[in-house]
C-alpha cells in the first residue's frame, strides 16, 4: 500500500509538471525525449517440477527540457517479482526507485533521489531511502557524485540464542546428570534351585524382579528372573534448564539471547564515480558505477556496489539488448570485519551473507 501511495504522489507530480508545459513554446517541445519500457514475463512448470514466475517491470524517463527546467533528467522505475518452487516461496521483492537531475549535462549538477523496497526472502519489510547530492564532471565520460541518504530498514524481528560452550562443536554442562539406557539379557530362575529363606532373601529381597504369569489352571504363578544389563546409549539431563513463560521449550541459564531485525533509522553517505561512453552514434553505451556507501556515525559499516549495464542497439530502433552485472557487499554481515556479530536471516535462520551477485541479460522495447 505504502509503494502504490508513491507512485500516485509521483504520476501526480508528474503531471503538473506536464501542465506547466502544455503552453510552452514548440522548440521547447522539440528539446526533450520521453521513453517507456513495459516488462512483463510469467512462466510455469508442472510435473516433476513445480515452478511459477511472475515478472513485471515499468521504466518511465524525461530527458531534456521539462516546464521551465531545462536540461533535466527525471526517472521512475518499478520492478516486481513473485517466484513459488514447490509451493515454498522463492523470491517475493519488490523496487520503485525516482530520481531527479537539474541541468544533468552541465559541469555541475545537483540531484533528489528516492527509493523504496521491501524482499520477503530476506525478511526486509520495508526500506526507504531519501538523498539529496549534486554530480561533477572530472573529464569527458568520468564523474563523480556526493550524496546525503537518510535510511529507514524496517526486518522481520528474529531471537536467536547463543550458548557459552568453548568453541567447542557441542555443548558441555558441568552440573547435568547422565541417563543411561540399557539393554537386559534375562535368565529365569527356579525356586526349587533355592532352600526357602535364602532364595528369599537374596533373589526376592535383594533383587526384587518379578514377573506374574497364569498356567494352565488359571492359577496365577510368580516367576524370578536375573537380569545382566549392558549400556547401549545415553544422554545428559541439564539441572539448570528453566522453563520459559510459555511452557513450550527449555532454554539454558548460560545463555544468551540475541535480537535481530525491527525498525532501524539512520544516515549514509554515498559517494559515487561513474564512468559512462556512447559508443557508434550511441548504438552501444557502457556505464559503470561504483557506490561507497558508509554510515554518517560509523564508517567500518559500509556498502560496497558495483554496477554495469551494456546496452547494444538492434537492427530495430527501438529494440535494444541489455547486459547487467551486480555485485554488493554489505560489511554488516561480514565475521572477519563486524566483530563476530551474527545476523540471523528470520526467513532461512541462517546467517546473512556479505556478498550478493548478479547476472540479467534481456531485450527491452521503448516507445
Amino acid at each position: 500500500m505504502f509503494i502504490l501511495k508513491c507512485i500516485l504522489i509521483l504520476v501526480t507530480g508528474l503531471c503538473c509538471v506536464f501542465s506547466q508545459d502544455a503552453d510552452t513554446a514548440k522548440s521547447s517541445i522539440d528539446n526533450r525525449e520521453m521513453f517507456t519500457s513495459v516488462d512483463i514475463s510469467y512462466s510455469k512448470d508442472e510435473g516433476n517440477t513445480n515452478y511459477k514466475s511472475l515478472y513485471y517491470g515499468f521504466d518511465f524517463s524525461i530527458l531534456g527540457n521539462v516546464g521551465p527546467l531545462k536540461d533535466t533528467e527525471f526517472s521512475i522505475n518499478f520492478s516486481k517479482t513473485d517466484d513459488v518452487f514447490d509451493g515454498e516461496l522463492f523470491a517475493n521483492d519488490q523496487y520503485l526507485t525516482s530520481k531527479f537531475d537539474l541541468w544533468a549535462n552541465q559541469r555541475l549538477s545537483p540531484f533528489l533521489f528516492f527509493q523504496a523496497s521491501y524482499d520477503s526472502l530476506i525478511g526486509l519489510n520495508q526500506r526507504i531511502n531519501f538523498g539529496l547530492g549534486a554530480k561533477a564532471e572530472i573529464f569527458g565520460p568520468l564523474s563523480l557524485s556526493y550524496a546525503l541518504l537518510w535510511e529507514s530498514e524496517d526486518y522481520k524481528k528474529f531471537d536467536v540464542t547463543s550458548y557459552d560452550s568453548l568453541n567447542y562443536e557441542w555443548y558441555d554442562y558441568t552440573d547435568s546428570v547422565f541417563v543411561g539406557l540399557y539393554d537386559y539379557d534375562s535368565t529365569l530362575i527356579d525356586p526349587d534351585d533355592f532352600d526357602g529363606d535364602y532364595y528369599y532373601y537374596y533373589y526376592y529381597g535383594n533383587w526384587d524382579v518379578i514377573w506374574p504369569s497364569i498356567n494352565a489352571d488359571g492359577d496365577s504363578i510368580i516367576q524370578f528372573y536375573r537380569y545382566d544389563s549392558t549400556l547401549t546409549d545415553g544422554y545428559f539431563y541439564y539441572t539448570d534448564s528453566v522453563r520459559n513463560e510459555n511452557g513450550d521449550f527449555y532454554y539454558y541459564s548460560d545463555s544468551t539471547t540475541e535480537s535481530t531485525g525491527g525498525v532501524e533509522k539512520f544516515y549514509r553517505h554515498s559517494i559515487r564515480p561513474k564512468f559512462k561512453i556512447k559508443l557508434f552514434d550511441e548504438s552501444l553505451v557502457f556505464d559503470y558505477r561504483l557506490f561507497y556507501k558508509p554510515r554518517v556515525d560509523d564508517w567500518e559499516d559500509y556498502l560496497l556496489e558495483h554496477s554495469l549495464q551494456i546496452s547494444i542497439a538492434t537492427f530495430y530502433d527501438a529494440l535494444t539488448l541489455n547486459f547487467n552485472y551486480s555485485d554488493k557487499y554489505n560489511s554488516r554481515y561480514d565475521l572477519k570485519t563486524n566483530g563476530g556479530i551474527r545476523f540471523i536471516n528470520p526467513e532461512t535462520g541462517v546467517l546473512f551473507k556479505e556478498r550478493d551477485s548478479s547476472i540479467n541479460i534481456g531485450f527491452s522495447f521503448m516507445f
